[in-house]
């Protein structure tokens, strides 16, 4: 090949190939063009268009302008500044004012309150815990307007169960060591008897012996003598057949009636995780707040003694009990507690049928105890009725053979221990 062929083969080369470049640019969008002619760029027009966009303040159709969160406002209402219980009177220490958004529910729907004065005096119907607020079916003016809503102790009673009022003892009762808020379990002691099929009364019957031949002779043939029924048996000492009937010796201390057999006893765990609601019997706020009032005006110092009168007059200072406020270390009112140094009964809250069972129970006589429970315990026991025969199985109790001796004194002759009737004073 000749060099001027070779040279105007390359020289074609570079010309299509720089005919490529260009078209390619151009349909780039032209910015190799606006470059090389000193135009604006592509992203020169594109930052313009946005510029003009946005200065003419257009928007995309179907979209609608972007709207500015409002800023939440805030509202101040009465708050608890301690944990108030139920049954309180509200006092100005008791109470503080605190901001609260008015997204709040309770604030939305106007439940809350704004003024102090509309709490002051009023009683709480619900134990109030620091910091709620207080809302106004939270408040009641007096004793009958508690009284309007319902109980307030059925406010501690679960839904699904029911209260049971139970007499109590210091043995039944685990030594009135029960406080409201634990759990204690019912153990339950049955006394079994043989009874007459037909005349459904306990046995033995009673025997009333009959004249054979002034019965055939249809005359009066009943003996007056009616004793208890017996059985036939030979006695040897005598060589003769006699009845023997039940003895009529009295125990001191026996729970049946002398010449009655003796019950056959078990005890059975027979309700579980009934929870004490309250201990004593339940008195509303009002009497509480009269009741700590007396107290007070009895155990008062005496101020002052008038004088130039006939009789003198002791004029009694009623100052309210004082207590440590944990919040601010100042003495303000104390909250009314309810207590009972000596309880008479305890209120239990348990199922339906529980209670059906503890009523049936208690009318039947039945002896039943309270057993404590360790607190949180939440456990279901599987236990076995006790009776003597299982105690003596399970112990390993061997019983004694007949003997020719015996203890003194004399069984009838033992006084059972007992405790008195009413605690003695502290």
């Amino acid at each position: 090949m000749r060099p001027r062929t070779f040279i105007l083969l390359i020289a074609v080369l570079l010309v299509g190939a720089l005919a490529v470049v260009l078209v390619i640019a151009n349909n780039s969008g032209g910015g190799l063009l606006a470059g090389l002619s000193g135009g604006p760029t592509a992203s020169e027009e594109t930052t313009q268009t946005v510029d003009e966009t946005s200065s003419e303040g257009s928007q995309e159709p179907g979209i609608p302008p972007p709207v500015p969160t409002p800023k939440p406002g805030f509202q101040r209402i009465v708050v608890s500044k301690i944990d108030i219980p139920i049954g309180t009177r509200i006092t100005e220490d008791l109470i503080e004012i605190k901001s609260r958004p008015d997204t709040n529910i309770a604030v939305q729907g106007g439940y809350t309150i704004e003024n102090p004065d509309e709490v002051i005096g009023r009683i709480a119907r619900y134990d109030i815990a620091k910091g709620q607020e207080i809302l106004r079916d939270m408040l009641a003016v007096n004793a009958t307007d508690m009284g309007a809503l319902g109980s307030d102790l059925a406010l501690y009673v679960d839904q699904g169960e029911v209260a049971v009022a139970f007499k109590i003892d210091p043995l039944s009762g685990a030594a009135y060591a029960m406080r409201p808020g634990d759990l204690v379990d019912l153990l339950m002691t049955l006394r079994l008897i043989a009874i007459d099929p037909e005349f459904r009364t306990a046995l033995p019957n009673n025997v009333q012996r009959v004249i054979d031949p002034a019965l055939r002779e249809n005359g009066q043939f009943l003996v007056d003598d009616i004793t208890p029924q017996g059985r036939l048996e030979f006695i040897e000492a005598i060589g003769q057949v006699a009845e023997i009937i039940p003895s009529s010796i009295y125990i001191q201390g026996q729970d049946f009636e002398p010449g009655t057999p003796i019950p056959k006893r078990v005890t059975q765990l027979t309700i579980q995780q009934a929870e004490v609601l309250w201990v004593g019997t339940w008195k509303t706020p009002e009497e509480i707040l009269a009741a700590e009032q007396e107290d007070a005006a009895q155990t008062a110092p005496v101020a002052a003694v008038e004088t130039g009168t006939e009789e003198p007059t002791l004029t009694v200072e009623q100052e309210p009990k004082r207590c440590i406020n944990t919040l601010t270390g100042e003495l303000t009112a104390c909250p009314v507690i309810r207590r009972a140094l000596k309880p008479d009964v305890v209120i239990l809250g348990m199922s339906s049928q529980d209670a059906l069972a503890l009523k049936y129970a208690i009318e039947r006589g039945v002896d039943i105890d309270l057993a404590l429970r360790s607190q949180g315990d939440l456990s279901n026991f599987v236990t076995t009725s006790v009776s003597l025969p299982q105690i003596v199985e399970q112990g390993g109790l061997s019983v004694p053979p007949p003997a020719d001796f015996d203890l003194h004194p004399r069984p009838e002759d033992v006084v059972i221990p007992s405790l008195p009737a009413v605690p003695p004073e502290d």
